[in-house]
């Protein structure tokens, strides 16, 4: 059902909603709503996009995580109908195996790169920081996140050009996210509660220092499975070392959760 499913939504809202841009997220994933205005103030609703966080496995059409969650323009969504209109067997289920059926983000992924020939591109900021990310906050900044996901990063040089630095490879601690970051994933309602209204304090509260932030967190923050979901990794221990990423990425990512102006 995952194919049908996504293209009855797509289909759905172009027809009632025709917006310039959607961004395909799941029900947890958080999103920093003023930061994506500030992304797609820059982006062209008239011309081909699907942005997001770009893997790639060795065999595999290269797609963006749908965990991080990906935008397409009005145009992408516009010629994505056109070619299940026109039965195209590279976009539809019919003609897809049940791999891809069940994986409508790589069947989508896979019309865009053989059938419409829309490119990736790079949407980490100035320092290589990623804007999109596919896990939460605590995964995301000390890096302990799956050996699969690291793994899609290796094959990226091919994908969005060399990276001579650190050919696309994930950052840990501060440098992991871009002060432009849009969204986390796996973060369930309890958690995305508390993120928020962590983000709410520092973005208010410019003179917080960064143990009062931090007392914040360890106070508000969700500590059992129920609060945090089954993927997402609690705080660290008051003494780790990690605290200083994570405190310097709540406070740059703070103005995200500003009045949202697309």
């Amino acid at each position: 059902m995952g194919v049908p499913r996504l293209e009855y939504v797509i289909r759905t809202i172009s027809r009632d909603v025709d917006p310039d841009f959607a961004f395909f997220v799941n029900d947890h994933t958080f999103v920093l709503p003023n930061n994506l205005c500030k992304y797609l103030r820059e982006q062209d609703s008239s011309k081909d996009l699907y942005s997001g966080h770009a893997l790639k496995g060795k065999p595999d059409t290269a797609f963006n995580s749908g965990a991080a969650g990906y935008v397409l323009s009005r145009k992408t969504i516009t010629d994505l109908i056109k070619e299940w209109d026109a039965e195209n067997p590279l976009c539809s289920a019919a003609g897809s195996s049940k791999w891809l059926q069940g994986n409508p983000g790589l069947l989508t992924a896979k019309c865009f790169d053989e059938a419409l020939h829309i490119q990736l591109h790079d949407t980490r900021d100035e320092n290589q920081s990623h804007k999109f990310h596919a896990y939460g906050l605590v995964r995301t900044v000390t890096g302990k996140v799956d050996d699969w996901y690291i793994n899609k990063h290796a094959e990226l040089d091919f994908v969005l050009g060399v990276d001579s630095l650190s050919h696309h490879k994930l950052k840990k601690g501060a440098m992991c996210c871009s002060p432009s970051t849009i969204s986390f994933h796996y973060v369930e309602a309890g958690e995305s509660l508390v993120f928020w209204d962590v983000l709410k304090h520092s973005r208010e509260s410019p003179s917080m220092s960064e143990s009062e932030l931090k007392d914040l967190m360890m106070k508000t923050w969700p500590r059992d499975r129920e609060g945090l979901g089954g993927y997402a990794h609690g705080l660290p221990s008051p003494l780790s070392l990690d605290w200083i990423g994570l405190i310097q990425v709540v406070k740059k990512i703070s103005d995200g959760v500003g009045s949202a102006m697309c």
